[in-house]
């Protein structure tokens, strides 16, 4: 072996000392699936081992660009380390379990560009494949000789979809540079493909954003004029500013603590992948698939944020929906990040979602004091409570279309305007903190506030009657659609779905749309409408582990600890006994019903710890061990096994607070 290939191993196990986790990537295909994300707020970047998935390339909310692939990946193995304190990932590559080299991967904490630094003792090669809308300017410098400088330049055009049906309404650039001994080859009879390779030495690629022109070419030139060094340190001095604001766990933690390395590890996992995700708007997006801001996945995160110490962060979450409702006045399920007026609009978005709006904004005001604030954003906690008044039914609110436990299949679409527990317990609580303060503050006459709390007083005292059946908590109340004239047009899903829905054909619009209820109460789109009535539901209360555990996450003043102990310890007798955390607290064994949504873990052992149960060493344990390679949690797990969207912010938040929770009470 040569002196220069000695000395870049040498200089590969030096690097990987100081990286927090080594994630094993395969090529085969046979690795665990796990996502990363690199961002720095204003571009943000998601990796699948080495490669790249997904580009969001300035603001969050763009149609991604391009994928960029190890080519002849079935010999292909990396080990990939996340620098601690930071999202700067250094691979190391193998070829038929040769060594290969390494390249470094991370957005410039300035710049809106993202750096691959190589060094190699092999060439390596990638395709690039650009999506389809993507067009490339002829200008571009397609340089096919080795060891020089050229790029590509792309452009978005105005219109074109990144999500659902949703537009990004001007056009949209981004350059491609590489430099060193690399080549770029267009792959022949393929416009939008190509081959980069890369050989023995240091290269480098730069992916600029903009978003529009002069930006991205200034972008793309101040990243080449810097030397990588200067980029990676200054990118490394902002990782770590964000990492010092927060508590310092490793003197908090208990010396004895169980898997304490392993809990102080994923602490710094969970934080680096929520601010990476946190745009400079201020909303955290919801995954790789997801390129808006969700409410309910923010109030999760914020829970998280204010437990790991960034209060700024977390408050950063609320003035992202104060901008936005100073503008346009509502909130919807989700919004737009960096685009103005994208709402992603579900069945019944005023419910549910203003809710967790007014717990969030006092959960704040309870860690930070910070009156002013709450007195600046209370024209929409006001919104908040009125919008979600109109809807009550004998006390009873029904489901917004997006919560996880709908989208995931555990409660059917056709339950949507039947009461739901959550969503009234949001308003009750909610209402309570927000009168409370109002009051305090005289912000209304005596008279209005007192008409408001009989409305408040009302619907809480006929949540036991409406959700309380038997000792148990149900997810839903059927009467509620026998007591009112439910709406006869909804924007959301249609229930058909079926190849002749123009919801979910892809050449229609994109999965959510306008759907009218037919004579059995069923929501179809226009098109579906034609095929005739879908069967009739039969009434059905279910029994979601979510919801039964939610009054204790959410500290309801419903009910007291102890009230609910039963429930908890039934979850926990059903993992016991079977070794599953199903969602459907009473599982039958069934394939469906070992299916969980990705926060029950969390859940249950915040629960287990506000009722004071024994053997919450167990859930806590176990919670900590379905995290993947990257140290975080994802959307679904089925057995206990990943499923949907990796990388996920809002339930990597919930776990983690529980996480150290149960830290807090170690004795």
């Amino acid at each position: 072996m040569k002196a220069l290939d000695i000395l870049l191993i040498c200089v590969v196990s030096q690097v990987f000392q100081t990286q927090a986790s080594a994630k094993i990537w395969k090529g085969n295909g046979k690795d665990d699936g796990s996502v990363l994300a690199i961002g720095n707020g204003k571009m943000i970047v998601y990796e699948k081992g080495p490669n790249i998935i997904n580009i969001y390339p300035a603001p969050y909310s763009t149609p991604s660009l391009l994928q960029l692939d190890f080519i002849d990946s079935a010999h292909i193995e990396t080990v990939s380390g996340r620098e601690q304190g930071t999202a700067i990932w250094t691979h190391q590559v193998f070829q038929s379990g040769k060594p290969v080299g390494t390249f470094v991967d991370f957005v410039d904490s300035e710049l809106l560009c993202m750096i691959r630094h190589f060094k190699l003792i092999e060439p390596i090669s990638f395709h690039l494949k650009l999506k389809d809308y993507v067009k490339v300017i002829p200008k571009s410098e397609l340089v096919e000789s080795k060891g020089q400088k050229g790029s590509l330049l792309l452009l978005v055009p105005a219109g074109t979809i990144f999500y659902q049906k949703y537009a990004y309404p001007r056009p949209l650039y981004h350059q491609i540079v590489w430099e060193g001994n690399a080549k770029v080859e267009q792959i022949k009879n393929k416009k939008n493909e190509y081959i980069l390779t890369f050989y023995r030495g240091e290269s480098q690629l730069y992916l600029a954003g903009g978003p529009e022109y002069p930006q991205t070419i200034m972008n793309a030139e101040e990243a080449q004029k810097l030397t990588y060094d200067k980029l990676l340190e200054r990118t490394r001095i902002w990782w770590k500013a964000f990492t010092a604001r927060r508590i310092d766990f490793e003197h908090q933690l208990p010396v004895d603590l169980p898997l304490r390395q392993k809990l102080l590890q994923t602490i710094d996992d969970v934080s680096v992948m929520i601010r990476a995700q946190q745009a400079r708007e201020g909303s955290v997006i919801a995954g790789y698939p997801y390129p808006l801001g969700y409410v309910r996945d923010q109030y999760g995160v914020s829970r998280g944020l204010l437990a790991l110490g960034y209060t700024k962060e977390a408050k950063d979450i609320l003035n992202f929906y104060w901008n936005i409702w100073q503008k346009y006045g509502e909130i919807h399920n989700a919004q737009g990040i960096g685009i103005e007026g994208v709402f992603h609009i579900h069945e019944n978005d005023e419910v549910e979602i203003p809710g967790y709006l007014v717990i969030q904004a006092y959960d704040l005001l309870d860690k930070t004091g910070d009156d002013e604030f709450i007195e600046k954003i209370f024209p929409m906690l006001e919104w908040c409570w009125e919008v979600q008044k109109k809807h009550l039914v004998r006390g009873m609110l029904p489901f917004n279309g997006d919560e996880t436990y709908v989208a995931g299949g555990f409660l059917p679409r056709s339950a949507l305007n039947d009461g739901s527990a959550e969503a009234t317990m949001l308003f009750i609580d909610g209402g309570e903190k927000l009168l409370t303060w109002i009051k305090k503050h005289e912000s209304w006459s005596s008279v209005k506030l007192e008409n408001e709390k009989i409305i408040l007083e009302k619907t809480r005292s006929l949540f036991r009657e409406n959700f309380w059946k038997n000792g148990q908590l149900i997810t839903n109340n059927p009467e509620r659609v026998n007591l009112t004239d439910i709406p006869r047009f909804r924007h959301g899903v249609c229930e058909r779905s079926g190849p002749d829905c123009i919801v979910f054909n892809s050449k229609g619009l994109g999965g959510i749309d306008w759907t009218e209820r037919d004579k059995n109460n069923r929501y179809q789109c226009p098109a579906c409408l034609s095929l005739g009535p879908l069967p009739k539901v039969k009434p059905f209360s279910y029994n979601l582990i979510s919801v039964s555990l939610d009054p204790l996450y959410m500290h309801s003043s419903l009910f007291k600890a102890a009230e609910l102990k039963h429930l908890v310890e039934k979850v926990y007798t059903q993992y016991e006994k079977t070794g599953i955390l199903s969602c459907i607290s009473d599982s039958t064994g069934n394939e469906k019903n070992k299916r969980t949504v990705g926060y029950d873990y969390g859940f249950l052992l915040y629960s287990m710890l506000e009722t004071g149960m024994e053997k919450t060493e167990i859930i806590y344990r176990k919670t900590l061990s379905v995290t993947d390679s990257t140290g975080v949690w994802s959307e679904y797990y089925n057995d206990h096994i990943p499923q949907g969207t990796r990388y996920r912010p809002w339930e990597s938040a919930i776990n983690i607070e529980s996480l150290i929770k149960f830290a807090g009470q170690y004795k």
